[in-house]
């Protein structure tokens, strides 16, 4: 089963802060890789499969947006 960056984390009742320490990262990286803002890089991927002890299809990383105005208006015409 894939999991979200946060699940992960927060399945280790890690905070955001003590991900980026072990990452070499910034709070803002992580909040980034979390809202589906960023995408890992490969080298940022591999710690990350390292510290949470799960390969490459273990990790979710779709983005998280919300749909835009544009969305809403597409799926209720074809509802």
């Amino acid at each position: 089963m894939k999991k979200t960056i946060r699940q992960l984390r927060e399945d280790r009742s890690e905070s955001e802060m003590q991900l980026a320490a072990a990452l070499g990262a910034t709070r803002q990286d992580i909040q980034d890789l979390e809202e589906g803002m960023a995408s890992p890089s490969v080298e940022r991927l591999r710690l990350l499969t390292e510290h949470f002890g799960v390969d490459e299809t273990g990790i979710d990383l779709e983005p998280r947006r919300p749909p835009s105005l544009g969305e809403h208006v597409v799926d209720a015409l074809t509802k």
